[in-house]
């Protein structure tokens, strides 16, 4: 293993994308690369997320995807170097029987609000936006939105959002996956559910850092994307690990898909029209990676599993 010099790493993880790197750091792999965990802590909001960022106070995010576009078109050093993640799986509750997302037209549709009360952009929100513009409706004018909640989905929202439609305020909602247990309870309650497309959206936990961190610590940006590469083989290899069995889903290689980044460029336009100014491979920097790959070291891991 290449040396490096010893390095303290502080991070931010957002809506719960803390996993590869508490096993990353649990199986010593950021040992191994010379670097120590000082801190990982939630961060409710993106907009303090990309403020801690920019200041130099942390030196990467976890699953911070949107709200960068509109960074860069601001001048800010942002880059994203990896996403693991690349689509979403919703389905939509319904008080009467619906056949497809069209039949949204004119319901009135309960669901946070699309920023939080710091102004970050609350992405969930935002990919229910867009399941309603890919089925050819206006999102601010075919559909009515009831929002009850300023904060990611949690327990409270959900009380809030199964209110709305138990007392008909709200006729339809959105929910992740189709199995998921906040779908089993509504389909218990007796309300419809149906199982959207899949919607390519950069997702999960995405390495977002900055050039002011790259440059800053010795080759930081390699050993980022060395870490991430080596926690998701462990995580493949080591599915008897509960914690690492949730997270061998994740592709070997973390490169973001087009349709994926031009989604989440389109929600990130849809909110802040400033990003529309860049262009949306602008915010990603693939070059760690790719020379990662490019160098046999991704292959050669799974080839000694």
């Amino acid at each position: 293993m290449t040396s490096y010099e010893p390095t303290g790493i502080r991070g931010f993880y957002r809506a719960g994308h803390s996993t590869i790197w508490e096993i990353a750091d649990r199986a010593g792999i950021l040992g191994e690369l010379g670097l120590e965990l000082e801190a990982l802590d939630s961060c409710d909001s993106s907009a303090k997320a990309e403020k801690a960022l920019n200041e130099g106070s942390i030196d990467f995010v976890a699953g911070n995807h949107i709200s960068p576009y509109a960074e860069i078109a601001r001048g800010s050093s942002i880059v994203c170097l990896a996403s693991p993640g690349n689509s979403v799986r919703d389905s939509i509750v319904s008080r009467e029987p619906i056949n497809s997302l069209a039949d949204l037209k004119g319901k009135r549709i309960v669901d946070t609000t699309i920023l939080d009360s710091d102004g970050g952009y609350l992405h969930i929100r935002g990919n229910h936006l867009m399941h309603v513009k890919k089925a050819g409706l206006d999102p601010a004018r075919d559909v009515e939105w009831l929002e009850v909640w300023d904060h990611l989905p949690n327990e409270h929202y959900q009380a809030l959002q199964t209110e709305a439609m138990q007392t008909g305020k709200a006729d339809a909602t959105f929910v992740a996956g189709y199995e998921s247990p906040s779908a089993a309870k509504f389909a218990e309650a007796g309300f419809h559910l149906i199982e959207v497309d899949i919607l390519p959206m950069v997702t999960g936990p995405t390495i977002t850092t900055s050039y002011k961190s790259l440059d800053a610590k010795d080759r930081l940006g390699e050993r980022l994307v060395k870490a991430l590469v080596m926690a998701i083989h462990y995580a493949k290899t080591h599915t008897d690990d509960p914690q690492a069995a949730r997270m061998a889903r994740l592709p070997a290689k973390p490169y973001p898909e087009a349709q994926a980044i031009e989604n989440a460029y389109d929600l990130c336009c849809m909110q802040h029209p400033e990003a529309a100014r860049i262009n949306p491979l602008a915010l990603w920097d693939l070059h760690y990676l790719r020379s990662l790959d490019n160098s046999g070291f991704i292959d050669e891991l799974y080839a000694q599993t």
